[in-house]
């Protein structure tokens, strides 16, 4: 395992657009739906950074050109900035930040809008690129009145990535060792893991932390020349945008958060919450199997079935032939695989039914669809450390022995009795043992000041994004709105069919205006 949720994706070749979509909407809102934050340089300081950074410095201008992306349309362009790989050091190293464009189709559009999907490590670029081929990612109303841009943060995609060792991208080691020799292997994958991504990637790797992110987002703002900032932020992209909230909240026209992240909360905190949350989402999918003619294990006692599953490939992995033909994905399937991937197939209600098939072809002895990626290179667009990078400089992790490791499974067993804690919160607790590089934005209260109107929106069982977190983001950010989904599914946006929450974000996003306070959508 990679240090990431491993959720399911079969290779993208020969699938079609909208599978293509929705194995991207699983790569970086799901698993990563999931973190990281704040500011680690006082105000005062931060705003000398900036000084000094833009005396005699003026903001670059974004040069548009062709994407380098298979098939790429005309009408899709993409541009480059650079910045420093360590604001402190403003003149020193450089890091490239890139992002891509789809101009609005309307006749009169508001501006631009950025766009970042999650993750950590998902890439804006690649959902734009989607787009631009006709993949509805975005709504109408987004299209007409907004150029759409990707934002790949720094260390994803098409800016200056984090690479590391395939080899050790792809070892497997469990993630709930039982034992003080599996602990040691955990720890010692960790840290051979992390040195490699040092070595390939650089001075960058101790600085892929979201606060450089929001800065790199600012002198994007900057460098597109339009005034004040449009930003969607999808679930780890709501912990950007926040940050952003924070250090520049005067530059904000609109900033939709959805599926919200709350950098405050303690990674124990986070970890429970989120395996809560899981849990909940894993048994009304066994509910709605229950209730609906259409599940493909309808009449099937779909809670048993799973523990069933669990416990045999824990003992005796189950096969993946189609990975073991491709090549880019895992041969075979353990219990822990299973608990981890359901995630990513519960993250959108849409693909309820895909999961009850994955369970049903896996009681066959085929667990393909609930396999693990591999890596392929150190940049490796579906199995790379970009992910991991930056979740181990925004949150601390308070195992240092078998003995702590064990303490937290069993805080994970009482809150998730059926999966056991298993969730994207516990590959940061566990995946950044041993990490060589320092957290410079660990969890900390988040004081904004001073911003425009800022739109929250999550539903109320979010696989990924506790509710608890969105009501507690709304605390602290005290111009926000909560706009609360009643319902099943991570993030909002990308729902498919009728949404009023979709529509409430579109409609802020054009005209700054939100639904009234504590508004409640059944969608």
């Amino acid at each position: 395992m990679t240090s990431r949720v491993p959720t399911p994706r079969p290779t993208m070749t020969g699938r079609s657009l909208n599978q293509k979509v929705v194995a991207l909407k699983a790569r970086a809102i799901g698993t990563a739906a999931l973190l990281t934050a704040m500011l680690t340089m006082p105000a005062a300081t931060a705003a000398a950074a900036d000084a000094a950074a833009a005396a005699g410095h003026p903001a670059p201008s974004l040069n548009w050109t062709a994407c380098p992306f298979p098939d790429s349309p005309a009408g899709l362009q993409c541009a480059s900035i650079q910045v420093p790989v360590d604001y402190a050091h403003p003149h020193g190293l450089k890091a490239t930040i890139t992002v891509d464009r789809l101009r609005a189709s309307g006749a009169h559009p508001v501006g631009s809008l950025f766009f970042d999907p999650g993750g950590p490590g998902g890439s804006g670029t690649q959902f734009v690129y989607a787009e631009s081929l006709g993949a509805h990612v975005f709504s109408a109303a987004t299209r007409e009145h907004f150029d759409v841009i990707g934002l790949d943060p720094r260390g994803v995609g098409l800016s200056s990535p984090v690479r590391c060792d395939p080899a050790l991208l792809n070892r497997q080691v469990s993630l709930f060792p039982k034992d003080e020799g599996k602990f040691r292997r955990l720890v010692a994958r960790n840290q051979a893991l992390g040195r490699s991504c040092r070595r390939l990637t650089g001075p960058l790797l101790d600085h892929v932390d979201t606060v450089s992110a929001a800065r790199d987002l600012e002198a994007l703002r900057q460098a597109l020349g339009e005034g004040k900032l449009n930003y969607l932020g999808l679930s780890y992209g709501s912990q950007l945008g926040a940050t952003y909230a924070e250090l520049f909240p005067d530059r904000i026209r609109t900033l939709a958060l959805d599926g919200a992240l709350d950098h405050s909360l303690s990674t124990v905190r986070l970890f429970k919450d989120e395996s809560h949350a899981y849990e909940d989402s894993l048994n009304r999918f066994f509910d709605w199997c229950a209730q609906t003619p259409s599940c493909a294990l309808h009449g099937t006692e779909v809670g048993r079935l799973f523990d069933t599953l669990v416990a045999a490939a824990d003992h005796r992995p189950i096969p993946a032939p189609s990975c073991a033909k491709a090549g880019d994905c895992r041969p075979f399937v353990t219990g822990e695989d299973i608990r981890f991937a359901a995630q990513g197939l519960l993250l959108f209600p849409s693909r309820r039914n895909d999961l009850a098939l994955a369970l049903r072809q896996a009681e066959a002895g085929d667990a393909s669809a609930l396999t693990q990626p591999v890596a392929t290179g150190p940049n490796d667009d579906n199995a790379n450390g970009s992910q991991i990078a930056i979740e181990c400089l925004d949150w601390t992790t308070p195992i240092r022995t078998l003995h702590d490791l064990q303490d937290l499974r069993r805080l994970g067993q009482a809150v998730a009795p059926r999966l056991g804690g298993a969730s994207q919160s516990w590959t940061i607790l566990t995946g950044c043992v041993g990490w060589p590089a320092r957290v410079p934005n660990p969890p900390r209260p988040i004081k904004v000041r001073h911003a425009p109107t800022i739109l929250i929106t999550n539903a109320t069982h979010d696989p990924s994004t506790a509710y608890p977190w969105a009501l507690r983001l709304h605390r602290d950010l005290p111009s926000s709105v909560l706009v609360t989904r009643q319902g099943d599914g991570h993030t909002s946006y990308l729902a498919k069919g009728t949404s009023h929450t979709r529509d409430a974000i579109d409609s802020y996003l054009l005209t700054g205006r939100t639904p009234p306070p504590d508004t409640v959508y059944d969608d």
